[in-house]
């Protein structure tokens, strides 16, 4: 886990529900970042049940861009926690 970064823009990089999941793994464990951008990525509602559960641990980020994605209610509802 790189300790040093803080800030980390994946916009429009079509990460997907799958990358969404892997980006998750790594927020829970990361106390370094304070900012994530994955806006424009085609993240659905089971990404962002993924991104929910890590921002629920992760104690550093204050800034999540997931605009422009198609989280949708139900992901919405996640988030929201």
């Amino acid at each position: 886990v790189n300790a040093s970064l803080t800030s980390l823009y994946l916009g429009a990089n079509q990460i997907a529900d799958e990358g969404a999941e892997h980006l998750a793994g790594a927020l829970r464990v990361n106390a370094s970042l304070t900012s994530v951008d994955i806006s424009s990525n085609g993240v659905g509602p089971v990404g962002a049940e993924h991104l929910a559960g890590a921002l629920r641990v992760n104690a550093s980020l204050t800034s999540v861009d997931i605009s422009s994605n198609g989280v949708g209610p139900v992901g919405a509802e996640h988030l929201a926690g």
